[in-house]
């Protein structure tokens, strides 16, 4: 049976679920969909009938209908007018980083739709976020800075503006944390430090002042004076914020291709782009593990 996991483009989408049927099937193996379901009337089980090019759950008694429902009920697809194919389509395409120019093409739906589409898999990425552990630990060195992104304003003679957001790399796991901030004092950036790094970390920054007393909430505090230093040598210890930098450069990588983005949405796509880093090859299974959560199993 064909696997969603399996599928990387929109080619392998066609090849491999050819029809509408094909799509249900599979996403019922998957447990996208509800491979079973009881009549709301009577409570009897219902049946699968073909429906069009698709098919939906129907109950009868004797020789008349009791009920029928959609094949999306109770799925994390139920209120969308899209056929599951459209539907996987756009799930396997925003997986792969398509434009939403290419994905709106290849549905044949409205940019807006594809949008929408974007806005709901990033509320999924949201989710699975919030049950991120703290990054380092015991010997765990982890570098943090903060950066600023730009985010498109609407309207003529508008600038964009600047968000700043906070963020961090554990060295040893390559788990990361971002998170927005509305300034960089201490007062708003140290609880923030607290609430994503577990104590036990060595820490290590640049000479921002609001870490200044970092030493008094983690094992170690190192820091590097970027504008005279790359590297400070601390003993044998080479302190630098590599990592953090390279973390920055892929975050604002897609801002500037799109031209920035709107301010209520950038906390989505900072989301997106967490679990894509700390996933890495598994992302794809993680958003598919949550969208089985949206499915009922009744």
């Amino acid at each position: 049976m064909t696997s969603i996991l399996d599928m990387k483009s929109v080619t392998d989408v066609i090849t491999q679920c050819p029809d509408e049927r094909s799509v249900i099937r599979m996403m019922m193996n998957e447990g996208l969909i509800r491979n079973s379901a009881n009549c709301e009337k009577c409570g009897g089980p219902m049946t699968l009938r073909n429906r069009k090019d698709s098919m939906e759950w129907r109950c009868r008694i004797g020789k008349g209908d009791c009920s029928s429902k959609s094949i999306k009920t109770g799925s994390f697809f139920s209120s969308t007018r899209l056929s599951l194919t459209q539907a996987l389509k756009i799930v396997v395409m925003w997986n792969g980083k398509y434009s939403s120019l290419q994905i709106a093409r290849e549905v044949k739906t409205l940019p807006q739709t594809v949008c929408d589409w974007r806005n709901f898999l990033r509320e999924l990425c949201s989710e699975i976020e919030s049950t991120y552990p703290k990054i380092g630990g015991n010997g765990h060195i982890v570098e943090i800075d903060e950066t600023n992104v730009h985010t498109r304003k609407y309207g003529r003679g508008k600038e964009k503006s600047d968000d700043w957001i906070l963020g961090g790399v554990d060295r040893e796991s390559g788990k990361v944390f971002v998170c927005q901030v509305p300034n960089r004092t201490a007062l708003t950036l140290v609880p923030l430090l607290q609430a994503n790094i577990d104590r036990d970390s060595i820490v290590y920054s640049d000479e921002w002042a609001s870490y200044s007393q970092l030493k008094k909430y983690f094992t170690s505090h190192f820091t590097v004076k970027h504008k005279t230093q790359f590297v400070n040598l601390v003993g044998t210890r080479l302190v630098c914020t590599n990592g953090i930098e390279g973390l920055w450069s892929r975050l604002k990588k897609p801002f500037k291709q799109g031209n920035g983005t709107s301010e209520a949405l950038i906390g989505s796509y900072l989301s997106e782009f967490v679990v894509r880093e700390n996933e890495k090859d598994g992302f794809f299974k993680a958003i598919i593990e949550q969208l089985k959560t949206k499915a009922c199993k009744n």
